[in-house]
């Protein structure tokens, strides 16, 4: 990343009661401005990104499916240098969806 850089660092994380099915069978997807960037459980994805704005997407994916599950979505600005992280958490039920929550901003 160079000084006129940002990145968006993302985790996506499942509900303790659900997430015994989610793990098993499905993929959590971080896409930014339209690029799908397939994530692991817990794992947090970095992109670097040039400042302004962009649009932070968290779904899940099936194995072997293509649908979006779950979409949550956040448009950001981001100045040169910034840094920002958010956690997308799965709800309790398997149709509760994700939501994100922004972590720091530095």
């Amino acid at each position: 990343m160079t000084s006129t850089d940002a990145a968006i660092t993302v985790t996506i994380a499942p509900h303790r009661v659900n997430g015994l099915l989610l793990r098993s069978a499905a993929r959590p997807v971080v896409q930014i401005d339209g690029d799908d960037h397939v994530a692991r459980w817990r794992k947090p994805v970095t992109v670097s990104v040039p400042p302004g704005p962009h649009r932070i997407r968290a779904f899940l994916r099936y194995r072997g499916r293509k649908s979006e599950l779950g979409a949550t979505e956040r448009d950001v600005d981001i100045a040169a240098g910034d840094s920002w992280r958010f956690v997308a958490t799965h709800g309790l039920t398997n149709g509760s969806g994700l939501s994100f929550t922004q972590v720091d901003r530095a």
